[in-house]
């Protein structure tokens, strides 16, 4: 398997050169291919690549984004992973890549943590906190994690699948590829797989670079856009604001943060009510918990699921994908037929539903009820956004037609390839009083995806949950609302009265 890195480079040939001799020391014995892209560089960059064995081709407008264009365009491994100028892979980063892709066919992008070195307070604080902070956060998102750019790889097919890098992106470009690579297969993040990259830009000046990583990322999530071009570069020190103008550049900074940080925790945030009131759990004092599935029906996992609860007794609420109710009206018919709930969960569940314009997002709620009562005669009362992902437009709908907003507190993150055993013992690790509990009898609209796993975990968790004195409930009970739109109907736009 032929492997291409490519490494983009403006103004470098200080920090090159040990990145280029840790890609030299690789312990691959297959076929390597290492090409830098000298980005309008000023100084040797290009000479020291050459002088060390890399291919060189030329960027000449200086463009993160397009550099990488140029350098994904020369390669020709079936592999093309990248890092930066500024890093050091450890000797056995390709071959630990080759290796996951030899095992999981149906991975098509991979990447790992970046370790920030020679760091002072303020990268400190970057590495230590914020870094791993945010690498928590959306490593528990079901739609999939996001790369770093200095540790990346993709597969080449998967990669021209999804029409390459959008020239739209500079900053964040990687962030951006990551999400649509989703659609191809697998993105997967291997935490054990570090390299090592300079602290030099958050050493500088961490507030700003952060205010522009964040609401750029904000921006991107909420208009599918970039709001800012790049990084400004840092290589010499830069002359210096005085004091004065410095503290306030630090202080509309620092303001602009924390209302990117306020946007995006309200947006993703399972547990926020910032846009609309959300019921993520139940105030209680009892130990209740509620069962809930996403994404079904989904044969023949949703009747498995079926069988367990009704051996155990135990009511459950499904959150139905409209599409996927046309495929399987029956299940969807059983599960209320067996006396468990069921909500809407969109009709063709988008990845970015909460972000979409309010007639769409109208569409998609009208259309799933009218779905899901065609199948069960019921016009469901909960609703569960796609993702999890809110909007305040999307707040407004549902609140116009009268909806119940439905996140949950305890997501053992099944809809990633994990074991039964994991699967049971997250759940019943985080369930409290009052939990809603996230599982998946089906994923997204994919009716090929092994839900096995959550199958068998689902009579150990009952078991476990009931050995600790937890009764299981439904949604509407949990939190004491009704379960349907009685005498409803979408075109009228409110319950009767």
């Amino acid at each position: 398997m032929k492997v291409s890195i490519v490494i983009p480079a403006h103004n470098e040939e200080t920090l090159l050169p040990d990145c280029l001799r840790a890609l030299a020391a690789q312990d691959y014995d297959g076929a390597l291919e290492i090409i830098v892209v000298d980005n309008a560089s000023s100084d040797r960059t290009a000479e020291v690549a050459r002088l060390l064995g890399a291919s060189v081709v030329s960027e000449p407008r200086r463009d993160y984004c397009l550099a990488l264009i140029r350098g994904f365009a020369a390669a020709t491994g079936s592999i093309i992973a990248m890092t930066d100028a500024d890093t050091v892979v450890p000797p056995d980063w390709v071959s630990r890549l080759v290796e996951e892709y030899r095992r999981r066919p149906d991975v098509v992008a991979i990447g790992g943590d970046v370790v920030f070195t020679r760091a002072n307070w303020k990268g400190w604080l970057l590495a230590r906190v914020l870094v791993p902070a945010f690498n928590w956060i959306d490593r528990r998102n079901p739609r999939g994690p996001h790369l770093w750019g200095a540790n990346l790889s993709v597969r080449r097919d998967a990669f021209l699948a999804v029409g390459g890098w959008n020239s739209d992106y500079s900053l964040e470009v990687d962030s951006e590829l990551s999400e649509r690579l989703r659609s191809a297969g697998r993105v997967v993040v291997l935490e054990s797989l570090r390299v090592q990259t300079s602290s030099r830009r958050w050493n500088r000046a961490l507030l700003s670079n952060l205010f522009l990583y964040v609401s750029n990322f904000v921006w991107m999530k909420l208009f599918s856009r970039p709001l800012w071009r790049d990084f400004p570069v840092v290589r010499e020190p830069a002359a210096g604001l005085r004091p004065r103008r410095r503290r306030a550049a630090l202080a509309a900074a620092a303001a602009a943060l924390a209302v990117a940080v306020v946007l995006g925790e309200s947006a993703f945030s399972p547990r926020s009510s910032a846009f609309g009131k959300t019921y993520w759990h139940a105030a209680t004092h009892q130990k209740v918990v509620a069962l809930t599935f996403d994404d079904g029906p989904n044969e023949p996992y949703t009747s498995q699921v079926l069988d367990i609860l009704e051996r155990e007794h135990v009511r459950a609420t499904f959150f139905l994908i409209g599409e996927n109710v046309r495929k399987y009206p029956a299940a969807a018919a059983r599960i209320v037929r067996e006396g468990h709930v069921v909500g809407n969960h969109s009709e063709h569940h988008p990845l970015r539903f909460a972000l979409e314009p309010v007639q769409q997002i109208r569409a998609e709620v009208s259309a799933a009820e009218e779905t899901i009562h065609a199948a069960t005669a019921l016009f469901p009362r909960l609703f569960r956004p796609p993702q999890g992902l809110r909007s305040p437009w999307l707040m407004r709908v549902l609140k116009s037609d009268s909806l119940i907003t439905v996140t949950w507190d305890d997501a053992p993150g099944d809809w990633d390839p994990i074991s039964r055993e994991t699967v049971a013992r997250r759940a019943v690790l985080h369930a409290r009083p009052g939990s809603i509990i996230l599982l998946h009898d089906g994923l997204n609209l994919s009716h090929d995806i092994d839900r096995s796993p959550t199958v068998r975990a689902l009579p150990e968790i009952i078991e476990r949950l009931r050995s600790r004195g937890y009764r299981f409930v439904t949604v509407p009970e949990l939190l004491h609302c009704p379960a349907t739109l009685a005498g409803w109907h979408p075109a009228s736009g409110s319950p009767a009265s």
